[in-house]
């Protein structure tokens, strides 16, 4: 079976059918002077001061305001489109228009200081918004110090690091019912032990959530099948054995289960009547860092080791389906930057990563047992420097990462042995940029980025299949890459009661890799097209105009079209790009007053807005619905108590958040199904902390 095959209703497919938030200003994100802080060029800066459209959020905001995982904030980030598809899976996300489903991740995902990435397919494993010490998402190409598959933009997952000098223990409850569904509970920790204060210090956090289904099946009568559960553990400990020297070790370790199926359903609330795949995911990191002062410069070093596998199994109508994935990766990271305030800031560096990715599909109803394995050495040269124009207010910035990546791997089919000798990737990837401050916490720049990927093998079925059915394919995949030219604006105005942030861009993607059906069989094979356009703009305010009040508001347009189209699909000149919402908004109103001087009520009301999303590689396929999402959240916080009453999808918006899928299951039959929100959650949370102060 083909290895691009990621699950196991897709096998079952194929073979049957033919500014910175503002608002968010806890100290976790902010210096003394309130200034959030962000290292979204490798070294700590002020966010409203760097050239690229970043978005922040502590932390301590997200638990704050009861975010459970990404999919709950991550879509306020202008240009930015999300959805949980509640399976091992995890979460779908775009940046400025740069969606697909093949080869690695098109966006980076950093969990730290690990780029994760699916190497064939592109993954971002669920994470629990509980003790982060921030997310960023920084938009646009990020390459030259992020790396391959930050193309449409970077999502940096930042964790919170043991303290030095503070005790703290947190913990957090929570319990509640999902409309049409059961009552959902989940509990989370955190503990931080200075055990030589000053030199030696731990900290552990851990999560348990079970969330109830909704969604029932018409076929078996059974109801609220789609069960979902989540546990996690995180560890770090530092030392800091002399004042220039700071270690730091890492192990984080996560697990879900689905044992029916995820987020995904028909019109009418009933699950896919094809084949639905009990599907888990477990992921276990660990690693370390250094960071030594060095007078003027620092110097960091990372190792980071991770494993993460998807087992799922299922039954279709002919027999029993098992697939499996587990990508195992492990990456160094050397560089030095500047820590000086002069007129010169630098930072270089050398990386690299070596991944093994390994799938089986086993099908014994159609012949299939397929084993693939495929094997990358990535290597790169990275370096940036930004210089400010002596006497005049304006930055000039020039960025390049020489990158190359070695990619060989094999398939055994029914025992038989294919070896893929591939290919190698190599990349220059430059960025430059000019800012300018013509006042104090105001930034306009302009800049040109290069994004890169590299290619992937053709899987060796569709490769023997092609010519017989009169469709050439390449043996491996050509790289892709994407240059994006643009102009914004970031300002903090009237004392800094309003912040603005604003940006217009235009991308060019080459060499997009699409499927192609191989006629008259159940296969597809992989070409690339000659790529995409994309033009947007992207806009969002933060206003407080009294205290406590914080109003938001937030969206993007994001046009993503084809540029050709492509024989043997359904692709034509102008067809939008797989996934993309062209309009995405998003409106907040957070409010705090203080009943005493130690108690504060509290509460929040959000939106979020996206138009539909499609899918143009299939004639078949449907497209989406436009999706309102609003969250409101009211509650009071005692001194170290906090108690909170919430109503997740408030409204109940039940529409298809993705394209929907048409699945053939017999002769003249068909089932549509999309991935859905949560039904309306109404619950209660209480949080208790003690020792270090909120951040």
């Amino acid at each position: 079976m083909v290895r691009m095959v990621s699950h196991v209703a897709l096998v079952c497919a194929a073979v049957m059918s033919t500014p910175v938030m503002a608002q968010e200003q806890a100290p976790g994100a902010a210096d003394a002077d309130g200034d959030i802080i962000v290292t979204a060029r490798k070294r700590e800066e002020r966010a409203v001061d760097v050239p690229i459209a970043v978005t922040a959020v502590s932390g301590a905001a997200l638990e704050k305001r009861g975010a459970a995982n990404l999919a709950d904030f991550l879509q306020e980030a202008p240009g930015v489109g999300i959805y949980d598809g509640g399976s091992a899976l995890g979460t779908k996300i775009t940046i400025r228009g740069i969606s697909t489903s093949l080869g690695a991740n098109e966006n980076g995902y950093y969990l730290d200081d690990l780029p994760f990435t699916g190497v064939t397919v592109p993954l971002s494993p669920d994470v629990r918004a509980w003790d982060l010490d921030r997310v960023e998402i920084l938009r646009g190409p990020q390459g030259t110090l992020f790396g391959e598959g930050s193309m449409g933009g970077t999502v940096r997952i930042l964790t919170r690091g043991a303290d030095l000098d503070q005790w703290e223990a947190k913990g957090l409850g929570m319990v509640s019912d999902t409309r049409g569904g059961g009552t959902n509970a989940g509990a989370k920790g955190a503990f931080n032990a200075p055990i030589v204060p000053g030199v030696l210090a731990v900290r552990v956090a851990g999560t348990h959530e079970r969330y109830q289904g909704w969604v029932d099946n018409s076929s078996t009568g059974a109801t609220n099948v789609n069960d979902q559960t989540y546990d996690t553990f995180r560890a770090r400990l530092r030392f800091d054995p002399v004042d220039r020297l700071s270690i730091t070790g890492s192990y984080w370790w996560s697990k879900s289960d689905f044992p029916a199926g995820g987020s995904s359903a028909r019109d009418d609330d009933q699950q896919t009547r094809g084949t639905v795949p009990y599907s888990k995911s477990r992921m276990e990191l660990y690693g370390a860092t250094a960071r030594y002062d060095l007078g003027g410069a620092e110097l960091f070093y990372s190792y980071t080791h991770s494993d993460f596998g998807v087992p799922q199994s299922g039954m279709s109508s002919i027999g029993s389906i098992e697939t499996n994935i587990d990508i195992a990766l492990d990456a160094h990271e050397l560089r030095l930057a500047s820590t000086g305030d002069g007129p010169l800031k630098w930072t270089v560096g050398a990386y690299a990563r070596d991944s093994q990715r390994n799938d089986t599909v086993k099908f014994p109803a159609r012949g299939i047992d397929n084993d693939a394995q495929i094997n990358s050495r990535a290597r790169a040269l990275f370096g940036e420097a930004t210089y400010t124009l002596p006497g005049v207010p304006v930055d000039l910035t020039a960025g390049l990462r020489y990158f190359e990546d070695r990619l060989r791997g094999f398939e055994a089919n029914s025992g038989v042995v294919t070896d893929q000798p591939g290919d190698t990737y190599k990349s220059w990837n430059p960025r430059f940029s000019v800012a300018w401050h013509p006042v104090e916490n105001t930034t306009i720049y302009a800049s040109a980025a290069k994004g890169f990927r590299s290619g992937q093998l053709q899987p060796t079925v569709p490769l023997i299949l092609g010519p017989i059915y009169g469709v050439e394919l390449p043996a491996a995949l050509s790289q892709d890459s994407i240059w994006t030219y643009e102009v914004g604006a970031k300002a903090e105005l009237w004392e800094r009661r309003l912040s603005v942030e604003a940006a217009v861009f235009y991308s060019d993607w080459k060499d997009v890799a699409v499927r192609i059906p191989i006629p008259g069989t159940s296969f597809n094979g992989l070409v690339n097209s000659n790529g995409t356009h994309t033009k947007g703009a992207e806009l969002s305010l933060v206003a407080q105009p009294v205290q406590g009040l914080t109003l938001s508001a937030g969206g993007a347009y994001v046009d993503a079209e084809y540029t050709d189209p492509v024989a043997g699909t359904a692709i034509v000149k102008g067809s939008a790009v797989d996934d993309v919402a062209k309009f995405t908004a998003n409106a907040s109103i957070d409010y705090a007053a203080a009943i005493t001087d130690t108690v504060q009520a509290f509460g929040r009301v959000g939106w979020q807005h996206s138009s539909p999303r499609r899918n143009s590689s299939y004639a078949a396929f449907l497209p989406g619905d436009t999706i309102d999402r609003v969250d409101a959240r009211i509650g009071v916080d005692f001194a170290q108590l906090t108690i909170a009453l919430f109503a997740d999808n408030l409204t109940d918006e039940n529409g298809a958040t993705s394209f929907r899928q048409v699945q053939q299951i017999g002769p003249t039959s068909f089932d549509i199904t999309s991935n859905r929100l949560r039904p309306r959650t109404l619950g209660v949370e209480a949080s208790f902390r003690f020792g270090a102060p909120a951040r």
